[in-house]
């Protein structure tokens, strides 16, 4: 099955939203972080979606926010302390004993939470972390690529998982939402294995996010997009304001609906792969609630060169340039945490400067993504 085709000139998705059945989300209005405006969303939206009583008294949650790295609340990099505020309150008014943790790219989970401002919203709330450091591997014959999966043993540990991902656009995978921030349950250097396995393969990598989200399985997920980022995401773009709380229990279809919203003129690698393997099914009921009706406008902006043109001649151009990180020399501070991350090893620190060697540079983008000074950006260089 095709994710989208050409109709008449223009782009059509599929497949397509059947205006007659029950909404697969709920997309609210909320244009100020206040932890009380988004429990408001938050129950309305799991109440609309039948899932009042999905969390129940006495259930253990473990909270997974998008750590990937410290960086302040106003960065739009981490999901927003009063994103994770307002889940807690409504979560402990059903009786919930919640927990919460993350296995951030770069960094302590300690040094994330302080900076993050999440930290305070944990002793505010009584909200215990949990770190991610023990692991438990995970046997599946039947999964897409890994059969042998090392998650962090927290994803089997509670009665529930909480998804809190952040609305960013993605170097490698063109936007990051629910399916893809579960890629934190995979621990210290696997991160940079599965990076290296899949090499410049987005469809190999985004078989292997699907095999993970169905471990985890989220008990419902909700997208942090109140201000979200475009550009040079996920790390290094800029804020945007998009007024957006999703709302989901099913991530495929929850990220499916999300990326028509924000404007995408085709599916993002992930959707596109469950879309191949009719893991989305061939009607997916349109979201309900507010902002269900108003797609954001201007649409929102791609990390460059991560998107799917469809310009005469473009698979040719694709084929002569291909898209490298470069290094900004006059923001570099040489802390060698892209030569450290790097999971191909094409990276060094030599005579007080970083070098990239790009033979051996798989386009992951970790390097980007992780760099504490926006040091590295993307840029198209010829034949590779």
């Amino acid at each position: 099955m095709m994710p989208w085709s050409s109709v008449a000139g223009s782009l059509q998705w599929r497949p397509s939203l059947s205006e007659g059945l029950k909404p697969a989300a709920w997309f609210d209005c909320c244009r100020q972080y206040r932890a009380v405006e988004v429990a408001a969303c938050l129950e309305r939206g799991l109440t609309a979606l039948g899932l009042s009583d999905s969390i129940k008294t006495g259930d253990r949650v473990l909270l997974k926010p998008n750590l990937v790295t410290a960086r302040a609340p106003e960065k739009a990099v981490t999901t927003h302390p009063e994103v994770v505020k307002g889940v807690a309150m409504v979560l402990r008014d059903c009786g919930a004993r919640l927990f919460l943790g993350d296995s951030p790219g770069f960094g302590s989970l300690e040094r994330c939470l302080e900076k993050s401002g999440i930290g305070a919203v944990l002793g505010e709330m009584g909200i215990t972390p949990v770190s991610f450091d023990r692991e438990e591997v995970v046997h599946e014959p039947d999964h897409l690529v890994a059969k042998r999966l090392p998650l962090a043993a927290a994803a089997f540990a509670y009665d529930k998982v909480v998804n809190l991902p952040k609305l960013k656009t993605h170097g490698m995978m063109e936007i990051t939402l629910a399916v893809k921030n579960l890629f934190g349950f995979v621990t210290g250097l696997h991160k940079a294995g599965w990076h290296l396995r899949a090499g410049h393969d987005r469809r190999l990598f985004a078989r292997i996010m699907l095999d993970i989200h169905h471990q985890v399985n989220p008990a419902w997920n909700l997208i942090d997009g109140i201000v979200g980022m475009e550009g040079e995401g996920p790390t290094s773009g800029r804020p945007r304001e998009c007024g957006l709380l999703a709302l989901g229990a099913d991530a495929l279809q929850l990220d499916y609906l999300v990326e028509k919203w924000v404007g995408f003129s085709s599916p993002s690698p992930l959707s596109r792969e469950a879309l191949d393997l009719d893991l989305l099914p061939t009607e997916i009921p349109p979201a309900g609630g507010p902002a269900a009706t108003k797609p954001l406008r201007p649409r929102l902006q791609p990390a460059p060169g991560s998107g799917s043109p469809a310009l005469p001649g473009h698979r040719l151009w694709r084929k002569l340039f291909v898209r490298r990180p470069k290094i900004i020399h006059s923001r570099c501070h040489r802390c060698g945490v892209c030569v450290e991350h790097c999971p191909a090893g094409a990276m060094s620190l030599a005579k007080e400067k970083i070098s990239i060697r790009y033979r051996d540079c798989i386009s992951c983008y970790c390097c980007q993504e992780l760099c504490p000074y926006g040091a590295v950006k993307t840029g198209y260089v010829l034949g590779g």
